[in-house]
């Protein structure tokens, strides 16, 4: 069967934009382990400057591309840094200091719900049935995962829960930005400039926090600093603005989902952090609105169906 070049394209672009939610699931297991040793800002800056380093070769190539940017496009993506690296970084930082990895990564897994209702505030796009069916189930299953964690914490668990979904936002709200250049600018020089932007943001805090931190980080803090710098950072923010200029928000959402499975395996996995059935019920109803957002949609794919 022959299929249209544009097909082959969105099938390449959803391939990234999954394979940088699995990218990114990992950082929130990464992230746990780092906020016992270190200060958000701190983690985040340190992270942001290893990936810059990563990215820089790649920046230096498309040099030409930087200095022409816009200031339309620099205010771009002024707004990718503030809500997809240091909005969601610091929300999710401070959250699991609330909560367990877990509950954030089934929380995570909101995104394409949100994302949902971003693409109909800030995109004109008009609300299905199913979209809305999404957000509710997605809305419930976060209230279960929260009354089945009362143990983890009461308020504070709750303020944990409340964090990390607003970085759910915060990364819908990139997703949004991104889309609006995705044509205009590419992968690399967009990924380089918004983390070149969060790392100015991110210093008076950071300088503000090593005054009471003087203490440097060990080996295995230094290791997870270095993976979640080049991996879930550079990496997964290549593959996401590449790709999400090749499918629709709709797709998009889809491969969010990946980020929750991520996490939640790694989770339990690495950290061992407990599974019972009350987490299996919030992560099946979170599933159950990401299917209902974005999958049973009449369309999966722009420009598969002529």
């Amino acid at each position: 069967m022959h299929y249209p070049k544009s097909f082959h394209g969105q099938i390449k672009g959803m391939a990234q934009l999954v394979m940088a939610m699995v990218l990114a699931g990992s950082s929130v297991v990464v992230g746990k382990s780092l906020t016992g040793t270190l200060p958000v800002f701190m983690i985040g800056f340190s992270t942001l400057l290893v990936a810059c380093l990563a990215l820089l070769p790649f920046a230096l190539v498309r040099w030409h591309e930087v200095v022409a940017l816009t200031p339309e496009q620099w205010a771009s993506l002024f707004m990718q840094a503030l809500c997809g690296i240091v909005l969601f970084r610091v929300l999710t930082l401070y959250g699991l200091q609330h909560t367990g990895a877990v509950q954030a990564g089934v929380i995570l897994g909101t995104t394409p719900a949100v994302l949902t209702v971003c693409a109909v505030l800030f995109l004109g796009e008009r609300p299905t049935p199913y979209g809305l069916v999404g957000v509710g189930l997605a809305v419930s299953g976060m209230m279960v995962l929260n009354l089945s964690s009362g143990q983890s914490g009461g308020e504070g668990h709750l303020l944990g829960s409340f964090l990390v979904f607003g970085a759910v936002v915060a990364e819908a709200l990139f997703t949004i930005f991104r889309k609006k250049v995705a044509h205009q600018v590419s992968a690399v020089t967009n990924t380089f400039g918004l983390v070149l932007i969060s790392l100015a943001m991110m210093c008076p805090f950071t300088a503000w926090e090593f005054r009471a931190h003087h203490s440097l980080p060990g080996l295995q803090a230094c290791t997870a600093i270095v993976y979640y710098g080049v991996c879930a950072t550079a990496m997964a923010y290549l593959l996401w603005t590449h790709g999400v200029g090749k499918v629709s928000v709709e797709a998009a959402g889809v491969a969010t989902a990946a980020m929750p499975a991520s996490s939640v395996l790694l989770a339990a996995f690495v950290l061992g952090e407990p599974l019972d059935h009350r987490h299996l019920l919030g992560c099946g109803m979170v599933m159950a609105g990401i299917a209902f957002s974005t999958l049973l949609k009449k369309r999966f794919y722009v420009g598969c169906v002529d």
